[in-house]
C-alpha cells in the first residue's frame, strides 16, 4: 500500500463512529484493525 491508498483509506475509517471502530478492532484483516487502533485513538484523544 502507497501513502495516498494509506491516507484514502485511513479517511474511510475514521468516518466511523466510536462504537463501529471499537467493533472493526476485532476485523480478522490486520489493516483493518490496525487503522481502526489509529482512528479511535484520535477520536478519543482530548
Amino acid at each position: 500500500m502507497n501513502r495516498k491508498e494509506f491516507a484514502k483509506k485511513r479517511r474511510a475509517i475514521s468516518q466511523n463512529s466510536i462504537p463501529k471502530l471499537i467493533d472493526l478492532l476485532e476485523n480478522e484483516i490486520l489493516e483493518t484493525r490496525f487503522l481502526a487502533e489509529m482512528c479511535l485513538r484520535e477520536a478519543t484523544n482530548m
